[in-house]
């Protein structure tokens, strides 16, 4: 499906490496202006592309910083019309019993408090605006019990709870807030994933194979496009056929 996107003005997070800049390029291909943000690799996903995208180094879990850039990019763009929350992380060890509080507390400040700032801080504008576009990566961990994977699964879990209830929240204003769940994806996350939880999720696969970024992220695209006017509040699982057996 052809996007365009022209006009538009993005903010993905988690930019600089697996489904976040694949995200990233194809909102640029499709000539919107980026914002390319990660606490690592965000340069490199938005050098091709000139002042149609910047990168900025950030994490997620700052409440000041989030100000900030919300600030500076309407002052330079006028306007922020997508916000894609993918930025995510995972430890590997993650069972109720062997997870220390700090591991706990880092996988739910980053992959469900980064998720609420980013809304938090972009909402007024496009209320203001009076449209805009959500798009949370949850994952499939949000919807079945992955082994090893406790902490990581509940904040997939609040990060689509959060989805469904600014969905409906916000919907009346002409902003639609939805969910992709990616199953098990070739992306940097990948190095937190044991061998044996790889190969215990193949078989749970029915496509048969992993998928690549670039497939989560043309669902992303969709989501964000005029094609999903009368989404909201709604998960579409990008997993093959993981979630359906």
């Amino acid at each position: 499906m052809n996007h365009d996107f022209s006009g538009r003005v993005a903010i993905v997070t988690g930019a600089g490496d697996g489904i976040g800049r694949a995200a990233a390029l194809d909102f640029l291909s499709a000539g919107a202006r980026v914002l390319c943000l990660d606490v690592n690799g965000a340069e490199a996903t938005a050098a091709a592309f000139g002042d149609r995208a910047v990168a900025h180094t950030m994490d997620v879990r700052d409440a000041r910083g989030w100000g900030d850039l919300v600030a500076a990019i309407i002052a330079d763009w006028g306007a922020i019309d997508i916000l894609v929350n993918n930025a995510g992380i995972a430890i590997p060890g993650d069972t109720v019993v062997d997870i220390d509080e700090a591991g706990w507390d880092r996988i739910m400040d980053v992959n469900v408090k980064g998720v609420w700032l980013g809304m938090k801080h972009v909402l007024p504008v496009m209320l203001r605006q009076g449209h805009g576009k959500i798009c949370n990566v949850a994952s499939t961990a949000a919807h079945i019990g992955l082994r090893d994977a406790a902490a990581y699964c509940a904040s997939k879990g609040a990060v689509l709870a959060l989805t469904r209830q600014a969905g409906v929240q916000y919907a009346p204003a002409n902003i639609q807030i939805t969910s992709v769940s990616p199953g098990t994806t070739m992306t940097g996350l990948q190095r937190d994933v044991t061998d044996a939880q790889r190969a215990a999720f193949l078989p749970l696969t029915p496509i048969g194979r992993f998928a690549q970024p670039k497939e989560v992220a043309e669902v992303i695209l969709f989501l964000c496009s005029a094609g999903s006017s009368f989404m909201c509040g709604a998960d579409v699982s990008v997993d093959g056929g993981m979630v359906a057996l």
